[in-house]
């Protein structure tokens, strides 16, 4: 009975993508709002499903999503990705609370991390999905407004989550760095609220950046290279540069 009823809620989520919890309870009403609720939590575990603030979300959706939607960026200065992923999580330290910013090249961070009892708060879908296919590391995925291109949730809600919760180390990842300013920027302003939260809470933060991401720009800026504790770089990241930001105090890997 278990069994097929677990199956049967994994089929109604997979079949919207993402749903919220009074759909389900409609969906199943001779079934209780707290064993639908334990339901949940075992296909979660079951990495069936993604639990959100208000409802779920499927993870075969994210998957073929991603996969069409997302190759193009993720498959992008591949080599500079993995050898950023490999320097940045020796940064970071178990049994502590990291948040991993939405982005191709935090994705391959998530991949690259170990397998231990991190706390990993995260606002991207990808990257949650990744993170749950390791035993030990808690995972907690920001509610709010879900954006299609990028996977990543934004709002209100995703900001009020964010205010309540201590963050160790932010492993954050830009669209552009303009390097005559400092400035790091993204895409959409709404993107732009949740790092710049995301910074102002975190003690520690990591910026990834390949060399690509030079002298790019995007419309808004959201953090400055002092709000930014180190950075992590590829082997073709300008050497001047580097020196440059290093005399600011800055570490760069």
């Amino acid at each position: 009975m278990l069994k097929e009823r677990l199956q049967l809620i994994k089929e109604f989520i997979d079949r919207y993508g993402k749903v919220e919890f009074r759909e389900i309870e409609d969906a199943f009403p001779d079934v209780s709002s707290m064993t639908l609720r334990r339901d949940l939590i075992r296909l979660e575990e079951n990495n069936a499903i993604i639990r959100i603030s208000g409802g779920a979300i499927s993870v075969d959706s994210v998957l073929k999503a991603k996969d069409a939607d997302f190759a193009e960026r993720i498959n992008y200065n591949v080599a500079e990705k993995l050898e950023i992923a490999e320097k940045a999580v020796t940064l970071v330290e178990p049994k502590s609370c990291i948040f991993i910013d939405g982005g191709s090249t935090t994705t391959y961070f998530a991949r690259a991390l170990p397998d231990e009892s991190y706390y990993v708060v995260t606002n991207a879908l990808t990257i949650a999905e990744t993170v749950l296919r390791r035993e030990r590391p808690t995972v907690a995925l920001l509610g709010g407004d879900l954006k299609k291109n990028t996977f990543i949730t934004v709002g209100k809600s995703c900001l009020e989550f964010i205010d309540t919760i201590n963050i160790q180390t932010a492993v954050m990842t830009t669209t552009g760095f303009i390097k005559d300013k400092g400035h790091f920027t993204c895409g959409s302003q709404s993107e732009s609220d949740v790092k710049r939260a995301v910074i102002k809470k975190a003690q520690n933060v990591i910026m990834l950046l390949d060399s690509s991401k030079v002298d790019k720009n995007a419309p808004y800026t959201f953090a400055d290279i002092e709000d930014v504790n180190c950075m992590v770089v590829d082997k073709r990241f300008p050497k001047e540069l580097k020196a440059e930001i290093e005399e600011k105090g800055i570490k760069v890997y």
